[in-house]
């Protein structure tokens, strides 16, 4: 690298020196691998280089880039179902409520970058399909924006974030195969985005030097607009695109790499020579926050193996056999003349091609005649073409090209071809599942963690308030209480009492059985929606409290197969209602929840709100005796009245006595 100036003091350009040395290493290694993602992309993208390429025909078949969006779109069709299980000091609600508050983020995060989850997984999904591993950085994220009218800045995004690397800008430590030690990161922000943002901890920004940045940049040409990249997005040169990262003089960017290590985080400008940041590392999980997916390890190399590398010369040649053949074509329908050209014997500016055109020759037999060329290549064409299309499909454990091993590209396949090529797709894919619920795991985990350190950090901010709109987590919470009222221990003796007052009001009386202050006042913790669809959530700091682990169900990220689960349910819904069942059940103390069974059938067959379809039956009022055996007249369950037995149903109670006991008549 040229001659650094080195800006600050002393210890700075020490560290500056060694992460500089860090960055010579591994921009090394990345040079090297940026020719072969290049030759990735251009077989992704379907592009020829048609200055190096022998054929007239530019035609590219692109079975790469199908085969590879097919599997993400198998793989990634549906937001992740995973659920965190309880360990040391952690419970069963807990575990419930953490997991709606990392459902909600991942809902919410879009707002960080403009993009959803989903689409940030597909991403880190191709990378590591393209060029063997895929990076990403989990960190916080604390963004403040200033409002326009009142020039006051305010939080505009405040929790865990996720964010895929660019491979290009990625400088791990080449030494291992894993990430080890340290790993530095290349980005191009602006001196605003440094002064809003923090990745770091949960307020103000704390990068220093910035007036020594503002400086460096102000002496350089004014009409510059700043760093630019070292290398070219080959993404955007296939398309012809310009890449006009620093070129704009008013929002000049700065290459500012970070180094994230286990101890610490060191940001500098390595083209200015100056430190921007050198702090502890912020997370209490000492880590550092770099997600890696990694499909297929290899030997001693940080990136694993590529799925388009074995398949790419055969890729090749079917692109050439195709425009051989497409040329060939060509050739025969506009057939080369040989023509005599000794003695005048052809007037060569009558030969014209068209309707009725006159040729002036001495001979026709002999000065013009067709040139016939072999047609061995087009006839193998097709036996050849579908050998390559079969090999290629076959590498990639694909089955879609309804390739053949009898009969390579033949629609006629055998039942027993069907099942092993369905087997053989479904156990790559199983494989790559693991890997990536490895990968989503760690993600998860980190955001737990950084929850339980920056949500609550704020002393003024001690609540957070999430939408739940899960049928089933909606009637786990009920279930649990969470938005339930019912009586006080003080409230039951009072209204035991005999001296009671006999125009008392239960409702007076009730309280949240999970009360939350907030404002001043005492609200449930959970509260519904007047359509009882959604529900409202108060997570506080003490729910995330505890530790747990995180379970990713990758298997409800892939496409369901419709028909199957609608069979499966189809016969469960016959099981259920089978008496037998009913009677097997009951002998063994369980009753089978049926209407939970055919709600989840109709939902499945389409039909939305499958609530509606079922009526509640009215219980008929219990029948209170007083000492002498004799019914009680009472008033209807849920009115006010403490005398006549109507003190109302309250949490399986009436009244504060169990249903079933004997009420003992007031005075």
């Amino acid at each position: 690298m040229a001659e650094q100036v080195i800006t600050g003091n002393k210890a700075e350009q020490k560290l500056f020196t060694e992460c500089l040395r860090h960055y010579s290493i591994a921009s090394e290694d990345l040079d090297v691998r940026k020719i072969d993602f290049d030759k990735k992309d251009i077989l992704f993208r379907s592009h020829i280089e048609e200055g190096s390429w022998p054929y007239n025909s530019l035609v590219f078949d692109p079975r790469i880039f199908t085969v590879l969006y097919e599997k993400t779109a198998r793989i990634l069709a549906n937001k992740p179902k995973g659920r965190l299980v309880p360990r040391e000091g952690g419970d069963s609600l807990g575990a419930k409520i953490n997991n709606e508050l990392l459902s909600w983020q991942w809902d919410d995060n879009e707002r960080a970058g403009g993009e959803s989850m989903l689409s940030k997984w597909s991403l880190m999904d191709l990378n590591a399909r393209k060029y063997g591993a895929s990076f990403a950085l989990t960190k916080w994220n604390y963004h403040r924006k200033v409002d326009n009218e009142t020039k006051k800045s305010y939080p505009y995004f405040d929790g865990p974030d996720f964010k895929p690397l660019n491979n290009r800008d990625c400088l791990p430590n080449p030494s291992y195969s894993t990430i080890k030690n340290w790993f530095q990161h290349r980005d191009y922000p602006t001196i605003q985005e440094m002064s809003e943002v923090n990745d770091a901890a949960r307020s103000k920004p704390i990068y220093k030097n910035l007036d020594l940045l503002k400086r460096a940049i102000q002496n350089e040409n004014k009409e510059r607009g700043g760093d630019t990249r070292d290398y070219v997005i080959k993404n955007k040169s296939i398309k012809g695109l310009v890449d006009y990262l620093g070129k704009d003089e008013y929002y000049k960017n700065v290459e500012v790499v970070t180094e994230y290590r286990c101890d610490r985080w060191i940001s500098f400008a390595p083209k200015h020579g100056i430190i921007l940041r050198d702090i502890p590392n912020p997370n209490k999980h000492g880590q550092i926050p770099v997600v890696m997916l990694k499909y297929y390890a290899i030997d001693d190399d940080l990136y694993g193996l590529s799925e388009i590398e074995p398949v790419e010369k055969i890729q090749k040649a079917i692109n050439a056999i195709l425009c051989q053949y497409l040329d060939a074509i060509n050739m025969s329908l506009y057939t080369p003349l040989k023509i005599r050209s000794t003695g005048g014997a052809v007037q060569m500016h009558t030969i014209n091609f068209g309707p009725g055109q006159k040729w002036l020759m001495n001979d026709p037999s002999s000065d013009v005649i067709s040139h016939d060329q072999s047609t061995s290549g087009v006839q193998e064409f097709t036996s050849t073409y579908r050998f390559l299309v079969g090999a290629l499909q076959e590498a990639l454990g694909e089955t879609s090209a309804s390739t053949s091993n009898l009969n390579p590209g033949q629609e006629g396949k055998t039942a027993t071809e069907v099942k092993d090529l369905a087997t053989s797709r479904s156990a790559r894919d199983n494989y790559n599942q693991i890997f990536l619920g490895e990968a989503l795991k760690k993600q998860m985990i980190f955001w737990f963690q950084m929850n339980q350190q920056f949500l609550f950090s704020n002393p003024q901010e001690q609540h957070k308030i999430i939408r739940i709109v899960g049928k089933d987590a909606i009637k786990y919470f009920q279930n649990a209480g969470l938005d339930g009222e019912g009586l006080t221990e003080d409230a039951t003796d009072l209204l035991s009492n005999e001296d009671a007052p006999m125009d008392t009001n239960l409702q007076d009386f009730m309280q949240p059985m999970y009360p939350v202050s907030a404002g001043g006042l005492t609200v449930p913790k959970m509260t519904m929606e007047d359509d009882g669809q959604v529900g409202t959530l108060i997570v506080e700091p003490e729910d995330l409290s505890g530790n747990y682990d995180y379970i990713p169900d990758i298997e409800s990220m892939r496409i369901p197969d419709e028909a199957q689960m609608i069979n499966a349910k189809k016969n469960m819904v016959e099981i259920a209602l089978n008496p037998q069942v009913f009677q097997q059940l009951a002998q063994e103390g369980y009753k089978l929840k049926s209407k939970e069974v055919l709600e989840d059938y109709f939902e499945q067959l389409g039909m939305k709100d499958a609530d509606k379809y079922f009526e509640k039956i009215q219980q008929p009022l219990p029948v209170q005796l007083d000492a002498n055996g004799q019914p009680i007249q009472t008033q209807p369950t849920g009115e006010a009245g403490l005398n006549g037995g109507g003190m109302g149903q309250v949490n399986g109670q009436l009244g504060g006595v169990p249903q079933g006991a004997q009420a003992l008549p007031v005075g």
